[in-house]
């Protein structure tokens, strides 16, 4: 955040286009490949920066104690503690609970996206998609807002 003051709002948007397509599975740091688009290059993600974040941490968690620690875990780690009034970035967001033992998912495509809400919807279908996944109003507002 010294560097760069977007850290906190690109991770914990980051978060949100990883939660909102399959879940919190760390999905979509994943890199495509020669047979795959994977979820990082679809079109609502092109925007998507700071996973050179992820990639450091998991690094640096992966030299201490190797294969404990999921890409999931980490990516929802980073933006809480980038995000929050307590976390090292002290950027004035508020706290949150991190669940730790998510398992990272292995599927990432770039069609998923189409299921994260578009720019251009309104208020009623932002409020229906955010709806169908079991999220408030609250949600919407802190989540679709995010730079």
């Amino acid at each position: 955040m010294l560097n760069d003051k977007t850290v906190p709002a690109a991770l914990l948007r980051m978060l949100f286009h990883d939660c909102f397509v399959r879940g919190c599975d760390g999905s979509v740091p994943l890199n495509s490949t020669s047979k795959n688009q994977a979820e990082k290059d679809g079109p609502p993600n092109i925007s998507l920066h700071t996973f050179y974040v992820i990639d450091v941490a998991k690094e640096e968690v992966e030299a201490m104690c190797l294969g404990v620690v999921s890409c999931s875990d980490i990516l929802a780690l980073c933006s809480k503690g980038s995000s929050c009034s307590g976390g090292e970035g002290k950027s004035g967001g508020p706290n949150w609970q991190v669940l730790k033992g998510r398992k990272d998912g292995r599927i990432s495509k770039a069609i998923h996206t189409r299921q994260l809400p578009a720019p251009t919807f309104n208020f009623s279908q932002l409020q229906q998609s955010f709806s169908q996944r079991g999220l408030s109003l609250d949600d919407l507002v802190a989540l679709r807002y995010v730079p």
